[in-house]
């Protein structure tokens, strides 16, 4: 879970936290339903931060609220992961071929990479740092269209990724060797190299998750 200091948040925001880092570290290929009265006992709250969460997540992509059966989550299948990741390296290597654009940006980027270090025993916080890492590269793009587009996928994203890093292997340890190399390469201003890096990075990601 997430690491949070329940006394210094709101009642909904408890209850979104509580249930960003559930919903994260469900099975990503199968689909769950979310119940209002579960989720308030669950989370300690009740009903109506319950609702309040439940809004924040529908309009972030996290769930889908279906009248009289509750919150969808959908499954994320072989297919949509190949999917996601493709996309994201068109994205993120479009985004990195400006190497100016960068330039202010890469001391941010180590200091996700050392953030994540830190949170290596915390999977969903160890992907949240993941995702902000990939965003941060992407919004240095200055195109606000494909940024918002990679924000879509957000979700997406932390449920494959939390599904890497709990199976066993100790994949978090080749994420920060693999983000370190991306960061390396942006230091060099190679953009071939940072291309590569991206792509050899994703197509880690695809193995720990699906296996080819």
């Amino acid at each position: 879970m997430i690491q949070t200091n329940p006394a210094a948040l709101s009642q909904p925001e408890v209850a979104y936290q509580w249930m960003k880092s559930y919903i994260a570290a469900l099975p990503r290929d199968e689909e769950t339903f979310l119940n209002e009265a579960v989720l308030a006992q669950s989370t300690g709250t009740s009903r109506t931060p319950v609702r309040e969460a439940l809004l924040r997540l529908e309009a972030e992509g996290f769930v889908k609220r279906i009248p009289h059966k509750g919150a969808y989550v959908p499954p994320i299948s072989d297919p949509d992961v190949r999917a996601i990741l493709q996309a994201r390296s068109v994205v993120e290597k479009w985004a990195v071929s400006s190497m100016e654009s960068l330039d202010g940006q890469i001391d941010a980027l180590q200091a996700l990479i050392d953030q994540q270090r830190d949170a290596k025993s915390d999977p969903a916080r160890f992907i949240e740092l993941d995702t902000e890492f990939h965003t941060l590269m992407v919004r240095a793009g200055g195109n606000s269209i494909l940024a918002d587009f990679y924000a879509s996928l957000r979700q997406r994203q932390l449920r494959i990724g939390v599904r890497a890093v709990t199976r066993g292997t100790d994949r978090a340890g080749d994420v920060l060797r693999e983000h370190q190399l991306i960061v390396d390469a942006m230091r060099s201003r190679s953009v071939e190299a940072t291309h590569q890096a991206i792509d050899a990075h994703l197509g880690s990601t695809r193995q720990a998750v699906i296996g080819y």
